[in-house]
């Protein structure tokens, strides 16, 4: 007896150039299938990269984080757009600081972000007729500029009734890949949220508060009334993209503090970064290609951070009573008073970089603009040989212990818009 025809005839029966319409259907059909497996199911590393250099294959996902939904995905996208989610990434740099403005943009481009340069404010520029009281006398002029810096972005903030800000000083740096950490961390900081059941802190802009107005009703009714309990607050209302970091439920979103405590280390959500070098101790825990989005402890750095409306508002008042401090150590003090609603990253994105300490910058005093130049006499030049072949005049902070990038967009610089075959030493005199 003759067998009737199945798929597992298929492949035999094209090769013998059979023509039986349900072969040819099969056909069509199994070439329809693979062509769109092909399409929607090829390597993630034919994605367009976010900056200007080649994006590497991407990893494969990790076991046990599910996928995002729709709208956790719409936030993602939002939060790894070129300001990052942000209204605007602030860029503060002295005037005549343009090694740093220039290193900055270079970093923006290769990663593909939008900056906008702040101009810093001198110590020559400070004087005390126009700075805020102080109980305890101690800040230098250089700690009162950098002060002056932020705030001048914190008020320009509350004038425009602006979103939430990014705001980078001048010697911060990040990886290459840094638009995907930030969606990332976007995914995980909202579960964060979820975790701690955040809702939307008290705003008391104009534009925010409720009305103050008592209709002749409403007044005559209470008096007869007697006092009612007050409300519940009201739910948070969905995340939306136009606020990917729903910045109404916080004051800071600290993403590049040297240091931070211990307090509220545990009130975190651990989760997977390709881009994180492995091997950052997290309070006794090793983590490996990880991030942990916490609570905040109390920070110290101010190298990169996004502030609320609200936080503007609560920075601005408080040093605007009394300037006691830098400016970091009273958002610390802030954060572990609780006058602060503060969450931060370790690793953290942004970290501080320096120049080598053998090319000469570091007796210019080039590595701080607070501080005063490193040692007296002739500059040690030591280091030239190795800048001939890295291509880098660049580190990360020493003694930052944070710091875990994979790829600093400043050390890969070289390699990128040069390309690895190419060194100094082939255009120096």
């Amino acid at each position: 007896m003759e067998k009737s025809g199945s798929w597992r005839e298929f492949p035999s029966t094209l090769l013998q150039g059979g023509r039986s319409p349900r072969a040819l259907r099969v056909a069509a059909f199994t070439i329809l299938i693979l062509f769109l497996v092909l399409v929607y199911g090829g390597s993630s590393s034919t994605r367009a990269s976010f900056g200007n250099h080649k994006r590497p294959a991407e990893p494969a996902a990790t076991v046990g984080v599910p996928r995002p939904s729709r709208d956790q995905q719409r936030l993602m996208d939002a939060a790894s757009n070129a300001t990052l989610g942000f209204s605007s990434i602030q860029f503060i740099n002295l005037p005549g600081r343009f090694d740093r403005l220039d290193a900055a943009s270079l970093q923006a481009w290769l990663a593909g972000i939008d900056i906008t340069e702040t101009r810093g404010v001198l110590a020559a520029e400070i004087n005390d007729v126009g700075m805020p009281p102080e109980h305890s006398p101690r800040l230098r002029k250089e700690e009162k500029g950098c002060w002056r810096a932020h705030a001048n972005i914190w008020s320009q903030m509350l004038r425009d009734k602006s979103p939430a800000v990014l705001i980078l000083e001048s010697d911060a740096s990040w990886d290459i890949e840094v638009r995907e950490s930030m969606s990332l961390l976007n995914q995980h900081f909202s579960s964060l949220l979820d975790k701690v059941q955040s809702r939307p802190l008290p705003n008391h802009g104009f534009l925010s508060r409720p009305s103050t107005s008592v209709t002749p009703a409403a007044a005559a009714a209470a008096t007869t009334t007697a006092a009612a309990p007050p409300p519940p607050p009201p739910a948070p209302a969905p995340a939306h993209p136009d606020d990917p970091w729903q910045s109404t439920h916080w004051d800071l979103l600290s993403l590049g503090q040297c240091w931070e405590g211990p307090d509220n280390k545990n009130v975190s959500v651990r989760y997977p970064d390709p881009h994180v070098a492995p091997g950052i101790d997290y309070w006794g825990e090793e983590l490996g290609a990880e991030r942990v989005v916490r609570q905040s402890g109390g920070i110290v750095c101010t190298t990169a951070y996004a502030v609320s409306q609200t936080g503007a508002a609560k920075l601005l008042l408080r040093t605007a009573l009394d300037l006691d401090n830098p400016i970091d150590l009273i958002m610390r003090l802030m954060i572990q008073a609780g006058d602060l609603v503060t969450y931060s990253v370790a690793p953290t994105v942004f970290a501080q970089w320096e120049y080598r300490d053998d090319i000469g910058m570091r007796e210019r005093g080039a590595n701080s603009d607070i501080n005063s130049p490193d040692g007296d006499g002739e500059p040690n030049l030591s280091g030239w040989e190795a800048v001939k072949h890295t291509g880098s005049v660049w580190r990360k902070k020493e003694g930052h212990t944070s710091i875990s990038f994979k790829d600093m967009a400043l050390e890969r610089a070289w390699g990128f818009i040069f390309g690895q075959e190419t060194t100094l030493e082939r255009s120096q005199a």
